[in-house]
């Protein structure tokens, strides 16, 4: 998340809600290749599927907050625009996910409409994998600070690419190049904005909060999530179908959400969990205010395949009759949005693609 002059912006996290409890590893430690930090980092990732990781007294750490910084006043701008001038920039899922998605386009699964709206910039389209696309005028003009973002976060990412690399018994950059910068993916920074809680969006008989995206693992890689104001909530690990077990995640300054994908959890057969996430507006006081966030959302190579890695002693092989995915990332995660689990409700009733 972050610093704390972001953090007194806004009302305070109420004290009075539990919450989650995700641990914080500090990435100046995994930087320095700490074997305690590294083995916290894993099982991490194979029991929660998500941590907190502290950016704070790392120069590439503090230039990626910085970074993040610059992408949350981008939200507030770009998606502050007129709608008719944003719906000229609109996405078209599955196939192209960058773009803007408004409010209201989509279901929850309690029925009611999200009040989320979206912007989704291509890694791609940043660092030059493709020709330039469109995008409103105040992405194009903070083309430079977008590309750092994607250059910082990549540079952070494969530390904990090699951490878990070293766990798993796998040879350096066996995760890391599946998702690699230079190479075409459908890797994106999405800035988010959730407009306050209000009457008509809050359920007044049971009290609880707006559901704005429900429930869902991400399909990618590792995804990194910067925040203010509260709203994220997992469920535990074998619990990921029953409601009342969501719990808040608290935002801390200085610090990014890390949380495992799909891609991850069907690469290494289970052994990484895939966080299981919703979000609803913010707890408190905070749901007054629009909650604003930016995540970077990894996605494998295009090409890459999603057969399970071989040659760790930790990754079960294959049971006997169980055939491999051969399929590509970018055919797989197609199957997914359009045929699989990940799927929800438009305001017109039609199945569409989340874009989760």
């Amino acid at each position: 998340m972050p610093t704390q002059e972001f953090f007194n912006r806004v009302p305070p996290f109420p004290s009075n809600i539990p919450v989650a409890e995700i641990p914080s590893i500090s990435f100046k430690d995994l930087a320095n290749a700490s074997t305690t930090e590294s083995k916290k980092l894993f099982q991490a990732c194979r029991e929660l599927g998500i941590f907190s990781l502290d950016l704070r007294n790392s120069g590439t750490g503090e230039q990626l907050l910085k970074d993040a910084e610059t992408l949350m006043n981008l939200t507030t701008t770009t998606l502050s625009l007129d709608r008719q001038i944003l719906d000229k920039f609109a996405y078209n899922p599955p196939h192209n996910i960058a773009g803007y998605k408004r409010s209201g386009k989509l279901r929850t699964a309690d029925g009611k409409l999200d009040s989320m709206e979206t912007y989704s910039i291509s890694q791609d389209d940043m660092v030059g994998n493709v020709p330039p696309r469109e995008n409103p005028e105040p992405i194009e003009h903070h083309r430079t600070e977008c590309r750092a973002f994607f250059e910082h976060a990549r540079t952070t990412l494969e530390v904990i690419y090699a951490h878990l690399e070293e766990n798993l018994g796998l040879p350096p950059d066996t995760l890391a190049e599946r998702s690699a910068l230079n190479k075409q993916s459908d890797t994106f920074a999405r800035l988010l904005v959730n407009w306050p809680q209000t009457k008509n969006t809050t359920n007044s008989e049971s009290k609880e909060p707006q559901v704005t995206l429900g429930g869902h693992a991400d399909m990618g890689a590792l995804t990194m999530l910067f925040n203010v104001s509260g709203g994220l909530q997992i469920l535990p690990k074998g619990k990921e179908n029953v409601n009342e077990n969501w719990e808040y995640v608290r935002p801390r300054p200085g610090c990014a959400l890390i949380n495992v994908g799909d891609s991850l959890m069907k690469w290494t057969g289970g052994v990484l969990h895939s966080a299981f996430h919703r979000v609803v507006t913010a707890p408190g006081e905070q749901g007054s205010v629009a909650r604003q966030s930016v995540a970077l959302l990894t996605r494998p190579d295009r090409s890459v395949t999603m057969q399970r890695i071989k040659g760790s002693a930790l990754i079960p092989p294959l049971k006997e009759g169980e055939v491999d995915d051969d399929r590509s990332a970018s055919d797989w995660i197609i199957w997914k949005i359009t045929k699989g689990e990940l799927r929800v409700q438009t305001a017109e009733e039609k199945q569409v693609a989340a874009t989760a």
